[in-house]
């Protein structure tokens, strides 16, 4: 076998260097995009007040024990009113409403629409009796209205009526109550209508006429009056 130079082995061995054994470490380059761990506190929602007052129509008070319903809108919610007829439903978002007013019988209901709550917002509205009962002599529930020579006419009554027992509610230009009580026997009426000691006596003439006399203490005197049931009805 025949040997190779020393030199020919010396100048391979550099060849091999120069030419590739130099080996480059990994390209580390830029890191990813990690998403952060924690998510951002989300605002906080914004809700509002609904409040106001359900009246009586004939009275134009107050009217106590109603309900009050969202009937549609962007939340649900319902209250019942106060004895000053008012009412507050919260936590309601923003939005455009419809509400309903309600009372067992003899009231009903009332639905009223748009009702905007974009901040807290007020709307007030009435019931009414419905006409859910015989209007007669023998019956003398609903609205009266008293007019004759008393200082104080208009009057206005609402009555209700259990067999011969009268209650209900009276206002006139400077009194209001809501303690009426009476009777009512063979066509006879007599209130105790609560304030001032005011009293109505009288006969029932027909379904829409009483004649009386209201007894005003504080004025002094007996006053001629003639009340009739939601409106003219009785010739003064």
């Amino acid at each position: 076998m025949q040997r190779l130079p020393l030199i020919v082995i010396v100048l391979g061995l550099l060849a091999v260097a120069g030419c590739g054994g130099r080996t480059e470490g990994p390209s580390t380059g830029p890191l990813p995009f990690t998403m952060p761990t924690t998510q951002p506190t989300p605002a906080p929602v914004t809700s509002y007040t609904l409040s106001g007052v359900v009246k009586e129509a004939w009275i134009d008070t107050g009217l106590p024990g109603a309900t009050v319903t969202i009937a549609s809108g962007p939340s649900r919610g319902s209250a019942t009113t106060d004895e000053q007829g008012r009412y507050a439903i919260g936590n309601l978002l923003p939005g455009v409403y419809s509400v309903t007013f309600s009372k067992p019988a003899p009231y009903g209901r009332s639905t009223y629409a748009p009702i905007n709550v974009f901040a807290d917002a007020t709307f007030s509205g009435a019931l009414s009796l419905t006409g859910g009962f015989p209007i007669s002599a023998a019956n003398l529930q609903g609205y009266w209205v008293g007019q004759g020579p008393y200082p104080n006419e208009p009057c206005w009554l609402l009555l209700f009526q259990n067999g011969t027992r009268l209650d209900g509610w009276y206002k006139d230009r400077r009194e209001y109550s809501t303690a009426v009580s009476g009777t009512y026997t063979d066509g006879s009426v007599f209130l105790d209508l609560g304030v001032s000691r005011l009293t109505i006596e009288g006969r029932v003439e027909d379904a829409r006429c009483i004649r009386a006399v209201i007894k005003d203490a504080a004025l002094g005197g007996n006053f001629p009056i003639a009340i009739s049931r939601g409106g003219p009805g009785c010739d003064r």
